[in-house]
């Protein structure tokens, strides 16, 4: 049996390996955080160390068999309801989301369990490579596939009328910066209509570069977005709103 200090140092190890990682995954504001899998190491650590020290003492009783990894095993398989509840579907973009966060998870059960059994090298090296798939990985994946990293913007545009013409000069102009159109909504207002527009935006120097340009239509009153999570407003001048269309 190992000492109590043994088993705090596994237990404190198991639970910063996992914290470490779960702040990665709360910096990105995904389901399982920094308390999440803080916990899930902790726990598999605890179990592995139950699992194989917790009974030594019935060892050399006759006629008793035990097996250190069916508690390990279970861990494994219930760890999996966990991950499966930080994946869902995406309404707005119609696909999966939280896959990567589920698979953190599943390796962060076994880091625990390395870590109860006393594979501190090979826990803190797991680690390593998982932060490293997370950072680096995600930063050759949006060098290489720059529409994977864009983002859901909403767009808001004061307009005098909201004819066809005008939603068509609207679509022209985001498909010319390579913006993807997720929806045009029309919504009347006190003055002239206001039209909704939900796009996927790569970058801020992108939206900023469509607001300019969608300024520069004459029906166009006001533009309104949400900017990187500030209010950005780019208010078309007096002259700009009184222009022929």
């Amino acid at each position: 049996m190992i000492s109590f200090t043994t088993i705090l140092l596994r237990l404190g190890l198991a639970l910063v390996l996992g914290a470490v990682v779960g702040a990665e995954r709360e910096s990105h504001e995904h389901a399982a955080g920094m308390r999440t899998v803080a916990l899930v190491t902790l726990g598999s650590c605890l179990f592995m160390i139950i699992s194989i020290y917790a009974f030594f003492d019935l060892i050399s009783m006759p006629h008793i068999q035990l097996d250190p990894s069916r508690i390990a095993s279970y861990v494994v398989a219930g760890i999996g309801f966990l991950g499966a509840g930080s994946i869902f579907m995406s309404r707005d973009e119609a696909k999966v989301k939280g896959l990567t966060t589920a698979a953190t998870v599943w390796v962060m059960a076994a880091v625990g369990l390395a870590c109860g059994a006393g594979m501190v090298l090979e826990a803190v090296a797991t680690t390593i490579l998982t932060l490293a798939v997370l950072v680096l990985l995600r930063l050759l994946e949006q060098a290489f596939s720059p529409r994977k990293s864009s983002s859901t913007q909403k767009l808001s545009l004061e307009t005098t009328s909201a004819t066809g013409q005008l939603l068509g000069s609207v679509y022209d102009t985001c498909t010319r910066f390579h913006i993807d159109v997720e929806t045009l909504e029309v919504r009347r207002a006190q003055e002239g209509e206001t039209v909704t527009v939900i796009c996927k935006v790569p970058t801020a120097n992108k939206m900023a570069q469509l607001i300019g340009a969608l300024r520069e239509i004459s029906e166009v009153r006001a533009v309104h977005a949400d900017l990187e999570g500030t209010q950005a407003e780019n208010s078309a001048s007096t002259s700009s709103a009184g222009k022929s269309s």
